[in-house]
């Protein structure tokens, strides 16, 4: 699956290096074969900026289009990605 752009992405994971539920998240994405991009927030930068000013106070912080959801639920997940448009109906 090719990597997607800034401007193509429509899923964005943030995510620290040693979070097992950022870990659970991106197999259950890549799973579903969903592309998405996958920021690290650990390091103070431009990203983890980005991180706090959309609100960001754990991680996972999944984006999807203006949709965020913090932490891991697949169901919830699976929701937010059907009702985008990304995961067919089941």
């Amino acid at each position: 699956m090719p990597k997607p752009s800034k401007k193509s992405a429509r899923v964005v994971i943030y995510t620290t290096q040693h979070c097992p539920h950022c870990q659970h998240a991106k197999r259950w994405l890549k799973k579903n074969n969903i592309a998405f991009l996958d920021f690290n927030v650990a390091k103070p930068g431009k990203i983890q900026k980005n991180f706090f000013q959309m609100g960001g106070r754990s991680v996972p912080l999944i984006v999807v289009g203006e949709e965020k959801l913090t932490g891991f639920n697949p169901r919830q997940l699976k929701n937010l990605l059907t009702k985008a448009g990304l995961l067919p109906l089941r």
